[in-house]
């Protein structure tokens, strides 16, 4: 398969009274699950915001197999196969949908077009085929709010995949996971680096990282400190 190289190069942003990144570079491929990792407070989760377009005040350049883009919106970001799955889980997710209809939300909202019917069993097919591809178990008939975090993180994984999703962004993704859930979270990372899906994992628990991943990026300080394979 052929791989996809991202690189960010020379990343700088600020807040008020706060330089959070520091002229920062980072680069990764398709096919392989990075690590970012760092004390809190480190810039590794603001620099995921910037390459999944939430911050747009940055100065740098990003760019895909050596062409330069420009990301300024989450919507730019998904266009270029560039997907989050945030931590708070929950408000990524309608609790009175169905899972069928939060995995197809973006597809049922942004991409109607001049649409005027949505077909629910259309809906229902495409979701359950995509959770049937990951080998998870959960019905999209079921409400959102009724499912536990490791499966509404599942349905946000799905939702994110369902599309060309070269790459994958996982802030803190087992923070709120038992160790049998990690597990089933991993088995999934795996299969999506055998698709040729980039993973990169926001983390703190570096025991794991070790298990699951192929690069690690340290950063301190709103700075980049090392890249070690």
């Amino acid at each position: 398969m052929t791989k996809t190289i991202l690189e960010m190069k020379n990343i700088t942003i600020e807040f008020p009274g706060v330089k959070a990144l520091d002229d920062v570079s980072f680069s990764t491929e398709t096919g392989t699950t990075h690590a970012l990792i760092g004390a809190n407070g480190a810039g590794k989760s603001t620099l995921m915001k910037v390459l999944s377009g939430a911050y747009n005040h940055y100065s740098g350049e990003i760019y895909l197999d050596g062409r330069r883009i420009d990301i300024r919106s989450p919507k730019d970001a998904q266009n270029y196969g560039i997907q989050i799955v945030y931590q708070e889980v929950d408000t990524a997710l309608i609790p009175y949908l169905t899972v069928g209809e939060n995995i197809m939300l973006n597809e049922t909202v942004n991409d109607m077009g001049k649409k005027q019917i949505i077909s629910w069993k259309d809906i229902h097919r495409k979701a359950g085929e995509v959770l049937e591809s990951m080998n998870v178990k959960v019905s999209t008939k079921k409400l959102a709010s009724e499912l536990t975090l490791a499966e509404k993180q599942m349905v946000l994984i799905a939702r994110s995949i369902l599309k060309d999703c070269k790459f994958l962004i996982l802030d803190e993704p087992t923070a709120p996971l038992s160790h049998s859930e990690t597990n089933e979270l991993f088995r999934i990372v795996r299969e999506l680096k055998e698709r040729n899906v980039g993973v990169i994992f926001i983390s703190h628990r570096l025991p794991e990282l070790f298990d699951i991943c192929d690069d690690i990026t340290v950063m301190r300080n709103g700075k980049f400190v090392i890249k070690e394979k």
